[in-house]
């Protein structure tokens, strides 16, 4: 063995073994481990209930300037094969500008004759969670669903969550699986048929296979905001939505496993989504995906300290201007004391899966191990300058690449098989997008460093501006203002002339 370690290639070989078993460990091991249980999870989806035992269900779309996509939305709604007598609609309209309800107008007339009640409620402009709130209050169903504007339901989507609920009493919320679709004339576009398709591959890992892993084990650590539904006395037993994020789903599904309730995946229930097909609008989405995913973690649901109780803050104060070392006893206390709390907090409590393998796994694989990620692949390059073979850096980087194209390959020819025809055909038609489906999850995983650099020092908003409009909007900003600076040091220099003119002219 000492041998071995002296021959540089071999050290160098191993070097980069390692490098290539971590992403193993962190990456690959849980593939097969998730496919286990997904499959379970999907067994369980079909089932014989019949039409006379579907309880009464509401949908709740809110809507705020949608007139691209309303129409369609609702129509699908109406379209669905959920009994007419039970199903109820309600459209609240959050102070559109556009012809959003004038076409919700229009549709009405087709859900009356479909014997369907579709309700419109219109209110100014206050956001999406009061709007939500709003249609929430509003229904009369025993299941409600709440469906984005721009989503399309497939029409056994609102029956297979409702057999959901009735099959299992316990379940208190479920949510479907999202499907990216395209647009098909766009085929000779390369670029947004590179975000398309890698998209809609993403989606089908992630909603579809990840999110049947997590059901099976109670870890769902977001319920999708496009398409959920909730027992009615669960989703007011957490008042509803609250307005302190901007991932109000992932909020709401965090409350819900506070309170211990069971939320499940329907993957057969497919919602469709039109794909995002420019960079900016992507980065504006991963970046509000992940500060809602880090301000949902950071929020603490516990008793807050008493208004009479010394803060830290206070007692270092103390500490400094008296400047008496026995005050020190007030901070020695004051730690006791959190310990005590904290203690008490765990004792005897029982640590259910979510616990243990939801938030928490995906803040350590997001974010715990994002930077670390970005500073080794920098250390990569180093390497080679420390002696350990240039030529080899390439063939890593391959191996790696590969890697990754393996686990994509396996996880889409896994949901192929489970997966109906209409998605079936879409992933035939994407397959051959695995090969660079790496590229795109870099570039997501970049967008999700952003996002935490971000956090820091901007405000929270839906919308953020993405690099290419902000470079542009920057060089617009930059060429105004040298604009505008030799404009005003013009008129300064016109000013100094004018001034150096009058006094010779009163010297004269």
């Amino acid at each position: 063995m000492g041998d071995l370690m002296e021959d540089p290639i071999w050290v160098a070989t191993l070097v980069w073994a390692t490098w290539l078993l971590i992403a193993i460990l962190i990456d690959g091991v849980m593939v097969p481990i998730k496919m286990y249980y997904s499959r379970k999870s999907i067994r369980k989806v079909e089932n014989g209930i019949k039409d006379q035992y579907l309880p009464q269900v509401s949908v709740v779309v809110p809507a705020h300037n949608e007139e691209k996509t309303i129409e369609r939305c609702l129509v699908s709604l109406i379209k669905s094969e959920y009994p007419a007598k039970k199903l109820e609609i309600i459209v609240v309209d959050d102070g559109s500008h556009d012809q959003t309800v004038n076409l919700i107008k229009r549709v009405q007339v087709d859900a009356i004759m479909h014997g369907i009640d579709l309700k419109i409620i219109t209110k100014g402009h206050t956001g999406k969670v009061h709007t939500l709130n709003t249609g929430i209050k509003s229904t009369k169903g025993e299941i409600i669903f709440t469906v984005d504007a721009d989503i399309r339901l497939d029409p056994l989507a609102i029956k297979k969550v409702a057999k959901a609920f009735v099959e299992d009493e316990n379940v208190g919320a479920a949510t479907g699986y999202i499907e990216i679709e395209w647009d098909k004339t766009q085929d000779e576009n390369m670029i947004p048929l590179f975000f398309s398709k890698c998209e809609f591959l993403e989606y089908l890992s992630s909603f579809n296979f990840e999110r049947s892993y997590q059901s099976f084990i109670d870890s769902i650590y977001t319920m999708s905001g496009a398409f959920s539904a909730f027992r009615r006395n669960i989703i007011a037993g957490i008042g509803g939505y609250w307005p302190v994020t901007v991932s109000e789903d992932m909020h709401v599904t965090m409350m819900l496993h506070k309170k211990k309730v069971d939320i499940v995946n329907v993957p057969g229930a497919v919602a469709y989504a039109e794909a995002i097909t420019d960079y900016d609008t992507l980065y504006s989405q991963r970046v509000r995906w992940a500060r809602g995913q880090m301000e949902v973690a950071a929020m603490r649901h516990e008793t807050p300290d008493s208004e009479d109780e010394t803060s830290l803050r206070e007692i270092l104060g103390i500490i400094k201007d008296q400047k008496d070392l026995k005050l020190l006893g007030l901070l020695v206390n004051y730690v006791k004391d959190k310990v005590s709390f904290t203690f008490s907090r765990f004792k005897g409590r029982k640590l259910g899966n979510f616990d243990l393998l939801g938030l928490q796994r995906i803040l350590f694989t997001d974010h715990t191990i994002a930077f670390p990620r970005l500073v080794w692949v920098f250390v990569l390059l180093l390497f080679p300058i420390m002696g350990l073979y240039f030529y080899l850096l390439p063939l890593v980087f391959l191996l790696m690449y590969a890697f990754y194209v393996l686990i994509d390959f396996s996880v889409v020819l896994f949901s192929y098989h489970y997966s109906n025809e209409n998605t079936r055909e879409k992933i035939e038609e994407a397959f051959p997008y695995i090969l660079v489906l790496p590229i795109y999850r870099m570039m997501t995983f970049c967008f999700r460093i952003s996002a935490y650099l971000h956090i820091l020092n901007e405000p929270a908003g839906w919308k953020v501006e993405g690099p290419v409009n902000g470079f542009k909007n920057g060089f617009s900003e930059a060429k105004n203002g040298f604009g505008a600076n030799v404009t005003n040091a013009f008129l300064q220099f016109s000013h100094i002339f004018n001034i150096n003119n009058l006094m010779k002219r009163r010297g004269k």
